[in-house]
């Protein structure tokens, strides 16, 4: 059977950046593996929601915000629903971006003599040149890359630390006195990100345009969850690890507790591999999020969503801007990749729901519509999302 390298790898690119592992870090530090189930859980909600993306955009041949902006339109809610995807795409992207550039610094200056700001530059200037060029097929191979060479590194550290995994957890868990519901809704909000929807609408149209829509559909949804689960192997990795080289120690931050660990564990190639692991989830993320915010932004304001178009470069180099300024002047870098995760807890179940609404309204062909045991499904994962932004909130204002 041949295998089909796509969109999904992009998605699974996006999701696992500097807030996966710094939320993976702290679930492993925290809880050793107790917490794997939840990835499971989190993996699987990840490949309904994209599977709505997919099935609505081939059907359709028209992007994600572009069928929202129709349906607001059709029935008068237009102003409202584009100001809930500016709000969940357009900022929630920024809150994003910065995160994702301070976690691709952070790895780029703990594995080489570059400065924290030089670094950000770096990635930021490396991720606007792709977006300049308007190559799909080079950023699509860009990021393959990167995600092969993050997911072999980490995957390669908990391999390494199989052997210790169960002394670990046990002396991890034996320091653990109650069920931390919110560490578990964070490791489902860091992996099902609201603005992929949009990002892998649009690329599968660019990636199976001209295809037969039957055959379309199949190698799409075959090769997004082929690629959803490589990035939720890559998470289960880091919380492998993290339980093994900090071992129940949360009196630093995550990441620099999992950098000094596996330094010292591992003192030929820890440092590196896990700087170079780190640099390439943030860059990998970093380059998704500003292209999701073009089309998605674009589409909802009905300008040219086309990849070369002005308005496309500009609201991504935007967003791109955006977050490199933050990143460069924030005091506490983590704290950006914290405010990335309660952005997407907030604004992630209305995206949902409007897309549940979608999927099930005339703008999709009959026969692409869900029935009642997808909506049953759906429902699920959204009222999960629903009790993580709940959760996220009551955190925040309780």
């Amino acid at each position: 059977m041949k295998i089909t390298v796509g969109p999904g790898v992009m998605v699974a690119a996006a999701f696992v950046g500097p807030g996966t592992v710094t939320t993976a870090s702290v679930a492993g530090a925290s809880s050793g593996v107790t917490l794997l189930w939840a990835v499971i859980i989190s993996v699987l909600a990840t490949i309904v929601l994209q599977e709505l993306a997919i099935r609505s955009a081939l059907s359709t041949n028209q992007d994600l915000a572009l069928l929202i902006r129709q349906f607001g339109h059709d029935r008068g809610w237009g102003v409202p629903i584009a100001l809930l995807i500016l709000c969940s795409v357009g900022l929630g992207n920024a809150a994003y971006q910065s995160g994702n550039l301070a976690g691709a610094a952070m790895g780029l200056s703990g594995a080489t003599p570059v400065r924290f700001s030089h670094a950000v530059l770096v990635t930021g200037i490396f991720a606007a040149g792709l977006i300049v060029v308007d190559r799909y097929r080079l950023l699509e191979r860009v990021m393959l890359i990167l995600v092969g060479l993050m997911t072999c590194l980490l995957t390669g550290l908990a391999v390494a630390c199989l052997p210790e995994l169960m002394t670990a957890h046990r002396q991890v868990v034996s320091n653990v006195h109650a069920f931390d519901a919110t560490l578990v809704l964070a490791l489902i909000g860091t992996t099902v990100v609201p603005y992929n929807l949009f990002l892998h609408a649009t690329a599968v149209r660019h990636r199976w345009s001209g295809i037969a829509l039957a055959d379309a559909l199949r190698q799409a949804r075959m090769e997004s969850a082929g690629a959803i689960v490589v990035g939720g192997v890559v998470t289960a990795a880091i919380m492998i690890v993290a339980t093994v080289v900090i071992a129940g120690d949360t009196s630093r931050p995550a990441l620099e507790a999992l950098q000094v660990g596996i330094d010292q564990r591992f003192p030929d190639i820890g440092r590196w591999a896990m700087g170079a692991g780190l640099f390439a989830a943030g860059l990998t993320s970093a380059i998704a999020a500003p292209v999701a915010a073009g089309w998605a932004v674009c589409g909802v304001m009905g300008w040219n969503t086309s990849s070369g178009s002005k308005a496309f470069k500009g609201v991504a180099l935007m967003v791109l801007a955006v977050g490199m300024l933050f990143a460069i002047f924030a005091a506490r870098p983590v704290a950006l990749i914290v405010l990335a995760q309660a952005t997407n807890a907030v604004l992630l179940p209305l995206v949902a729901l409007v897309l549940l609404v979608i999927v099930n309204s005339p703008l999709i062909p009959h026969d692409y519509r869900n029935g009642w045991t997808q909506n049953l499904i759906v429902t699920s994962v959204i009222g999960v999302v629903l009790l993580l932004a709940a959760t996220k909130l009551l955190s925040v204002f309780g």
